[in-house]
């Protein structure tokens, strides 16, 4: 029998600002970085991923950027030294906007990114189009659709951790989406 748990996580500029002034120098790394895991097909499932979802909600596709996704690799390589999400945003480029997962497993598969997208995009069920606006629960999908957001780059670390094989998937996005006042005209309701 395989178990598998999964995290993920997102970030606001609103609330990078208090965690980086919270935390310092930020979390100690528990450990050396899981090895890269990116490779073509993977970055084609995030991007095709994402930009069905974005199709759903009218707006424009994201395309792959080579900066972006270099800035991705080195982002999770750092959170891959931490136990799951336990690294949290600290040291984001505030030009980028990021989803997270992680992804345990105990025999040795790596995940996808189709997995951590569909996850982040499931946040939708709790998202009020009447009272548009930031929420944790709702974050990881409303950068997944946000329309301002044009470019993107993923990376994905695996290895074995400490008790798991770990999946680590991170996505970065240019401009940032989750921006405070920007809500109505970047999160839009998904067309019938």
């Amino acid at each position: 029998m395989t178990s598998t748990r999964f995290g993920v996580r997102t970030l606001t500029t609103l609330l990078l600002a208090a965690a980086v002034g919270a935390a310092g120098t930020g979390p100690a790394a528990a450990r050396a970085a899981l090895p890269d895991a990116t490779d073509e097909a993977f970055a084609e499932d995030c991007l095709r991923a994402h930009n069905e979802y974005r199709a759903r909600h009218g707006v424009p596709a994201l395309t792959l950027d080579p900066t972006v996704q270099d800035y991705a690799r080195t982002r999770v390589a750092r959170l891959s030294t931490y136990e799951g999400l336990s690294g949290g945003h600290h040291g984001l480029d505030p030009a980028y906007g990021e989803n997270q997962s992680w992804f345990g497993n105990s025999a040795d598969v790596r995940a996808g990114c189709r997995q951590a997208v569909d996850s982040w995009y499931g946040q939708h069920r709790n998202y009020d189009y009447q009272q548009p606006g930031f929420a944790n629960s709702t974050g990881l999908f409303t950068q997944v659709v946000w329309k301002s957001s044009t470019r993107l780059g993923c990376a994905r670390a695996f290895g074995r951790g400490s008790t798991w094989y770990e999946t680590y998937v991170v996505c970065n996005y240019g401009p940032p989406g989750n921006v405070i006042g920007q809500f109505p005209e970047n999160v839009l309701p998904p067309r019938a």
